[in-house]
């Protein structure tokens, strides 16, 4: 590996890696706009000049496209370096609206933060010639919008479309100052990943037409979560405002926009359209009351009265016809409330039936990079709990239900008419009790004797075991909608009212029994703990 000097300090790099990445690892930071790790170098925004010392001479280069070599002596902050990096962000300024304050980017525009540190503001515009306008609020796909007056011309969007998506939308026509970046002939930005190239720009070019005035980015909270939309697991950055309510956001909307996070073995730098803009299921129809049926009538109790009667209910069951007692499991519980869940039932209370395969057997669209099939967060932790049974091939919970072998159903967010069919109001006339934790309203919920409404994802803390049985951690970024309640501390306290012990009283109690019986679990927590990981993210989205 080839030692360089940077600043005074003395870094090992790969054999290969570039003056910029070497830079990166020395923790000094070089100014850039075209660069990105995931990428190739292009080397065309000739901001991260430095100074480099080799075989006794010393030269200005672009750090981006210079490879290291052994030896090496790099300088960043000499007077010949700064007045590069002045020199190209005049020419960048040239012709750049000077619109901050209705831009969206503002406050996390990288134009912004290297002209405080590296422009002379005393100095003034020295532009002898017409500013040169070019198209503004251009909407080249449903999800972004273009503002070419903005645009530095780092062609990241460019190298992305062509080099990871494959699909070359964008491309920069014209020549020298008339170059401007445009939308190919017949087409839009429509592809399953286009929302990576707002994370991409380092400018207010290319925005979220989803997020556009929707609220200043200093005023957004972050947690870090996994996206639940499929079982890949994709790192992201939950991000939202319970502060600032906006006239053109919905009242209800707490989470403005997800952001991915870098996590090398998993989704690097990127994220699918399908969960970066899924967050809309967390704030709406949400099902925020605790309902039971009383004499034929559905009316709103409180989480006490409805626990001791769902424990009553379901204790008689299992004291008297175990067997009887079904369970519906779900692919998209934690981790923990998994373990819960089967404990309570299954080791508990004896069900007689228990299967996680009916719940959420919808599949999406799989292209061999992000996006997987199976649209649940964690089915693997369901197999590796055993949960499955197999107590229920096709349409045999019909049949059993009507056969009167079936009297009780837990339900954990299953669609039962989409499960049940045609015959979901007779099935469900033959049930004795039934009891529903959901997160959201659906057409069907009046039936239910007990209905528990419980948290989504961005309300708990607790963890997924994606396809490939990688273990990761979701962190709480607000409470829950109304009276919902996160199912693991429901199934503790429904443990507590039938006169079961679990094992655990607490999610860390609860992760260590996982941490016995899933292997692996807690050693991955989200972002790539790799020594290159500072390189990897020095470019992800902020």
């Amino acid at each position: 590996m080839p030692t360089v000097i940077v600043d005074g300090i003395s870094v090992d790099v790969r054999r290969g890696a570039r003056v910029i990445e070497a830079c990166v690892e020395a923790g000094v930071v070089v100014p850039h706009f075209c660069w990105h790790p995931g990428l190739s170098p292009s080397g065309n925004c000739r901001m991260c000049q430095v100074e480099i010392e080799h075989n006794g001479r010393s030269r200005e280069a672009v750090s981006c496209i210079e490879p290291v070599t052994e030896g090496m002596i790099v300088r960043t902050a000499t007077e010949e370096v700064r007045d590069a990096r002045l020199g190209v962000l005049e020419f960048m300024l040239l012709n750049h609206p000077v619109d901050c304050p209705s831009c969206d980017c503002a406050g996390e525009c990288r134009l912004q933060d290297y002209f405080l540190d590296w422009g002379n503001v005393a100095e003034g515009s020295r532009r002898e010639t017409p500013q040169l306008h070019k198209p503004k609020r251009q909407a080249v796909g449903p999800r972004v919008m273009l503002d070419s007056e903005r645009c530095v011309l780092c062609t990241r969007c460019v190298r992305f479309l062509e080099e990871v998506t494959g699909t070359a939308e964008l491309g920069v026509e014209e020549r020298a100052a008339l170059s401007t970046l445009h939308l190919a002939e017949g087409r839009e930005l429509d592809n399953p990943y286009s929302g990576n190239v707002v994370d991409l720009c380092p400018v207010g070019a290319l925005t979220d037409r989803d997020f556009r005035f929707t609220r200043r980015v200093w005023f957004l909270d972050r947690a870090d979560s996994v996206c639940p939309g499929c079982s890949r697991g994709c790192n992201v950055e939950i991000q939202f405002d319970l502060r600032h309510p906006h006239k053109s956001a919905e009242p209800s909307r707490r989470v403005l926009r997800l952001k991915p996070r870098y996590n090398r073995e998993i989704n690097q730098w990127w994220l699918c359209d399908r969960g970066r803009y899924g967050y809309g299921g967390i704030d709406e129809g949400r099902l925020t009351r605790v309902l039971i049926r009383r004499d034929g009538q559905v009316t709103q109790t409180d989480w006490d009265d409805a626990l001791d009667e769902a424990a009553r209910k379901l204790r008689s069951v299992s004291d008297r016809h175990p067997e009887q007692l079904a369970v519906l499991f779900s692919p998209q519980m934690t981790n923990e409330s998994l373990l819960a869940a089967r404990t309570l039932f299954v080791d508990g209370l004896e069900a007689g039936a228990c299967d996680y395969g009916l719940t959420g057997e919808i599949y999406g669209e799989e292209d061999g990079f992000l996006r997987r099939a199976d649209l649940n967060p964690n089915r693997r932790a369901c197999e590796l709990m055993k949960l499955h049974r197999g107590a229920f091939p096709h349409g045999e919970l019909v049949e059993r239900i009507a056969a009167g072998e079936i009297r009780a159903l837990v339900s954990f967010r299953a669609d039962l008419p989409e499960l049940l069919g045609e015959r979901f109001p007779e099935v469900l006339s033959g049930l004795k009790l039934l009891i529903v934790c959901d997160t959201h309203e659906r057409r069907w919920l009046d039936r239910p004797d007990i209905l528990l409404p419980v948290a989504v994802y961005a309300e708990q803390d607790g963890s997924f075991t994606n396809f490939e049985g990688r273990v990761q951690r979701i962190h709480r970024a607000f409470p829950p909608a109304g009276d919902a309640r996160v199912e693991l501390d429901l199934l503790l306290d429904l443990a507590g009212r039938v006169g079961l012990k679990l094992g655990f009283r607490t999610l860390e109690g609860a992760q260590r029994l996982l941490a016995q019986e899933l292997e692996g679990f807690g050693e991955i927590d989200g972002a790539s703990r790799s020594p290159a990981s500072r390189v990897a993210k020095e470019a992800a989205p902020r």
